[in-house]
């Protein structure tokens, strides 16, 4: 892989970093709170189960933006998966490629997100004032075993992926 052609899989990451970090901040406030609990701490969802749920609207507001998301995502495999085609990639260069992009998302995930915004300004907690006083919100590590179970599982998913990526 080029240094353009690098290039070109860290924009494509971070755009959808970016895209992923907006949803989170515009959608959280108006999907269903147990959709939103459900990826923090154990004791700040069971605190915040009774909270009430936005109206419907905005809940189908919530689930569009999360949907626009889910297709930026893929918008950027098929991109990237395709340019490199174009450009003669074979099966381990473009795997190394959904690698770079994979966990560049993934480690943005963890520093932004869970350490950042969850942690250190404590967006969710001020959406659930009720779990305010949970000790989950101290536990930076609150979900290491699902992270480094995706960070051991992207490398085959980014082989299957170059993989159909090759066949088609």
């Amino acid at each position: 892989m080029g240094i353009s052609e690098a290039i070109k899989t860290v924009i494509v990451a971070l755009v959808i970093c970016l895209i992923e970090f907006l949803v989170i901040i515009i959608a959280s406030p108006m999907a269903k709170p147990s959709l939103v609990l459900r990826f923090l701490p154990e004791d700040v969802r069971i605190a915040g189960k009774d909270h009430p749920e936005p109206p419907k609207s905005k809940q189908i507001i919530a689930h569009i933006l999360l949907g626009m998301f889910l297709i930026s995502m893929l918008a950027g495999i098929i991109y990237l998966g395709v340019d490199g085609i174009r450009s003669g990639y074979g099966f381990w260069k473009l795997t190394l490629r959904f690698i770079v992009m994979l966990y560049i998302m993934k480690a943005f995930d963890i520093i932004v997100q869970d350490q950042w915004l969850v942690m250190t300004v404590g967006y969710f907690k001020k959406l659930y004032p009720e779990t305010s006083e949970c000790e989950g919100w101290k536990n930076r590590g609150f979900n290491n075993k699902n992270q480094i179970i995706r960070i051991i599982i992207y490398p085959f998913l980014c082989m299957l992926t170059a993989g159909l990526f090759m066949i088609f």
